[in-house]
C-alpha cells in the first residue's frame, strides 16, 4: 500500500515487459540474422511524438523468419 494525500491507496505492481505511457511507436525492419524482411527487429516507444523521448525499446531476435527467439526490453 502507498500513501496518497494522507490516504492509503493500492500500489500498482507491473510484471513482465510493461511499457510506460507513450504516444508514438516506431518499428525497425532490418532483415538481419534470422529475421525475414517483414519481421521487426526493434520496437521503439516514445512520448512526445516521433521526435519525443524514448520511454522503452524492445529488441527482437529470431530463430527463423517469423519465429521469435527472444525479446529484450531496454
Amino acid at each position: 500500500m502507498t500513501r496518497v494525500n494522507n490516504k492509503i491507496a493500492p500500489t500498482q505492481v507491473l510484471k513482465g515487459l510493461s511499457i510506460p505511457a507513450h504516444d508514438y511507436v516506431a518499428l525497425t525492419y532490418t532483415g538481419a540474422d534470422n529475421a525475414g524482411s517483414e519481421d521487426p527487429n526493434t520496437i521503439t516507444y516514445k512520448m512526445g511524438g516521433s521526435s519525443g523521448t524514448t520511454v522503452a525499446t524492445l529488441t527482437i531476435t529470431y530463430a527463423a523468419a517469423g519465429r521469435i527467439a527472444t525479446i529484450t526490453k531496454a
